[in-house]
């Protein structure tokens, strides 16, 4: 173990994948997690929210060890006063402040089409018991109802705001939030961001957009980091979506990890997973040129701190690599130069994942 896998660089900061002990977020029943899965790393174990799309999306808190060793059943988390229960919800941020815990979700509305399709929207949401149940559960972003498009091919959406991923900043200032946009508008389609005041997170978003920071409202529509190649409404869409936001202490920077799509027929295919580095949230301009940390791969890649205090959205130095809720991989984020050429992206398939974590595996090849 510990054998360099993949190493790549953009000239300024480099990324190294290591082979490590196989892990899962999910029991061995669900072929994989869907969905940003929070994690806190505690003195006394880990806390970790993941979440599965069958019969509808819902989420799950599971507790287990420091390496990931889980003991115990995972528990379904409730909404106490959810007024749309028949609506899928999915936690994919939460964060601690005022002895609370919050939570963001991404909730899956069916789209008035012939089609089966959805609205995804967004919507926050706090718990008193350490995430098992959860109240006040509003939506903080939806979409114009103009933005939707029934012609949409891609397989699962008509529109709508959702795949979220969010941390506060280190002056605990604000709550950003990287998300997707799937609208109808081709301009405003693809990574976008938004941010929440940290001391009031209840209160109204803002959105990144062609103006700048925006207080959200009507038909506005953000703008976004990388402009899609080609649109959601067609099969075979081309473009960065479902970002994975963490604070990176080593190299004093925040990283987004991302999917990214292409040549696919109505099953978003994963063409392979991105890093992006940015020094000030409040300024998206900022975020470098993507670069390919995983040639193909499955949905979902995530960085995960290991020492107490850190989580989804925290690493310290080495932390682990998880994507679609598996982990055979740690990773690391550096600016000291490569004494050696880079490896290149990790290339895993279906024969690797099979052979680390068993035949239930499933990821979109």
């Amino acid at each position: 173990m510990d054998k360099i896998v993949a190493s790549v660089s953009d000239g300024h900061v480099a990324a190294i994948l290591r082979d490590a002990p196989a892990v899962s977020l999910h029991p061995e029943e669900l072929p994989r997690t869907d969905g940003n899965s929070p994690i806190l790393v505690e003195t006394d174990g880990i806390t970790v929210f993941y979440s599965h799309y069958v019969p509808k999306g819902h989420s799950y808190r599971r507790r287990g060890g420091a390496h990931f060793d889980f003991h115990q059943d995972p528990v379904p988390i409730r909404f106490l006063d959810d007024r749309d229960p028949s609506t899928g919800k999915w936690i994919e941020a939460v964060w601690p402040g005022n002895g609370e815990l919050y939570g963001l979700y991404h909730a899956e509305v069916p789209a008035p089409c012939e089609r089966h399709l959805f609205l995804p929207e967004i919507g926050m949401a706090r718990s008193l018991d350490g995430g098992l149940s959860w109240v006040g559960s509003h939506t903080v972003l939806r979409a114009p109802p103009s933005q939707t498009d029934c012609s949409y091919r891609n397989g699962f959406f008509a529109g709508g705001f959702g795949d979220l991923s969010a941390l506060p900043d280190r002056e605990r200032k604000f709550v950003y939030m990287g998300f997707t946009s799937f609208v109808a508008d081709e301009g405003a389609q693809g990574i976008c961001m938004a941010r929440f005041e940290y001391a009031d997170p209840f209160g109204p978003a803002e959105l990144w957009s062609a103006a700048g920071w925006s207080r959200s409202a009507g038909d506005m529509l953000p703008a976004p980091l990388w402009p899609m190649v080609r649109g959601w409404r067609h099969a075979d869409p081309d473009g960065f979506w479902g970002p994975a936001l963490h604070y990176n202490r080593q190299i004093d920077a925040y990283v987004m990890l991302l999917n990214h799509t292409a040549g696919g027929d109505g099953n978003l295919v994963q063409e392979g997973i991105y890093f992006s580095v940015c020094r000030d949230l409040a300024d998206p301009r900022g975020w470098s040129r993507p670069v390919m940390l995983v040639s193909g791969g499955a949905w979902y890649p995530q960085a995960v701190g290991l020492e107490p205090g850190c989580s989804d959205t925290r690493v310290n130095g080495r932390g682990r690599f998880f994507m679609a809720g598996y982990s055979a991989w740690t990773i690391e984020f550096t600016l000291t130069p490569m004494m050696s050429p880079p490896l290149g992206p990790l290339r895993p398939d279906q024969v690797m994942f099979q052979a680390l974590f068993g035949t239930r595996h499933a990821a979109p090849w």
